[in-house]
């Protein structure tokens, strides 16, 4: 997992959380109720506790700070444990801040899934390129079966129960109930923005299948692309901007994709402080080109927190995030849908949303 950051919580006082809230419990399964999941039931948890408002100074790697309200009933720190190794990841939970809309979603799986794990085949400072690769069986895999990278048939993994899970320190508390049969979690009718920024929010689960567990993250704000159009150039380094955000926890992950159509699409992710810029080196970035470019490319950003815990199948995760899609360039390449869209005497590769000469 990835570097771990604290959060000093100093109690300023005690009280009831405000319990309304405004889930789709009669038309999702999600259900509703006051408060969060008492941390003794976890043992030792990664978060705080939920409860009443308190004041929160933030320290990242020990130097910088800042001021957050948290959701504490004691004095301590709350630890982010950063995201979860691809290779370990069996589940997520998500608070995610889109331009129009908020969202809280969910799972927990009893393994891997192997075409998930995305092979690291560059990197260069704060940048890693990373690709897909397609594990091959032969025979094929029957139903309810996937391919791992060994060649060997193995059973699909399956999402379980971990029981209520409750989100506080948000504008209004999200308690929701897994859906049947799949044993997702999801609340779609969060106010928006859910939370103010810097307030520490908490995520507790029950416990059903697996141990009850606790995460936290931090609210974070939207994040703004800036900087002009991106244009990726295999013979030239490439700056990534976006307004900074206030000092504290939150990272910034800008990941591009330009491989759309391909057998083994690879994308490049870039995660920094977020100090409203980045560099992507030229040296990468000719080698992500050469991997394949298809279709429509994008730029994602987010700023986000995550944090991670260990449960008995593996490493399940929780970020706090916001995201932008941005149009990104690639020179030499035309996105297409027909021919209308290429230059003569070029014609449109449709399949592949390509441009190329007949």
């Amino acid at each position: 997992m990835t570097s771990v950051a604290l959060v000093t919580v100093a109690l300023l006082g005690c009280g009831d959380s405000d319990p309304s809230n405004n889930d789709e419990s009669s038309s999702s399964g999600a259900s509703t109720s006051t408060g969060g999941v008492d941390s003794s039931s976890t043992g030792d948890p990664p978060g705080t506790t939920a409860g009443s408002s308190s004041e929160v100074g933030t320290t990242v790697d020990g130097s910088e700070s800042s001021t957050a309200d948290s959701s504490s009933g004691e004095t301590g720190e709350v630890v982010l444990h950063g995201a979860c190794e691809l290779a370990d990841k069996v589940g997520s939970f998500a608070l995610l801040r889109e331009d129009i809309y908020t969202t809280f979603s969910g799972s927990v799986a009893d393994g891997v899934v192997p075409v998930s794990v995305l092979e690291n085949v560059g990197e260069d400072g704060d940048c890693r390129l990373l690709r897909r690769n397609n594990p091959f069986c032969d025979p094929a895999c029957g139903p309810g079966q996937t391919c791992d990278f060994d060649g060997n048939c193995i059973a699909y993994p399956t999402n379980h129960d971990v029981g209520i899970v409750d989100v506080t320190g948000l504008l209004e508390p999200v308690s929701v109930e897994p859906i049947m049969p799949t044993y997702e979690y999801f609340d779609t009718q969060l106010p928006h923005p859910a939370w103010d920024e810097a307030t520490v929010v908490q995520l507790g689960a029950a416990g059903g299948d697996y141990e009850p567990f606790e995460l936290v993250g931090v609210g974070v704000a939207m994040i703004e692309p800036s900087g002009g159009d991106l244009v990726l150039d295999a013979e030239a380094p490439m700056t990534v901007e976006w307004v900074p955000g206030a000092a504290g926890l939150a990272k910034v992950r800008v990941e591009l994709s330009i491989d759309q159509h391909g057998s083994t699409p690879s994308k490049l992710v870039c995660e920094s402080d977020d100090t409203g810029m980045l560099t992507v080196s030229q040296e990468l970035i000719a080698e992500f080109v050469a991997l394949g470019v298809t279709g429509f490319p994008a730029a994602n950003f987010y700023r986000e927190t995550v944090d991670s815990v260990e449960l008995a199948p593996g490493c399940v995760e929780f970020g706090v995030r916001s995201h932008v899609q941005t149009d990104l360039t690639v020179a030499g390449h035309t996105p297409c849908t027909g021919d209308d869209d290429c230059r003569d005497p070029q014609v449109c590769d449709i399949p592949n949303e390509t441009c190329i000469d007949p």
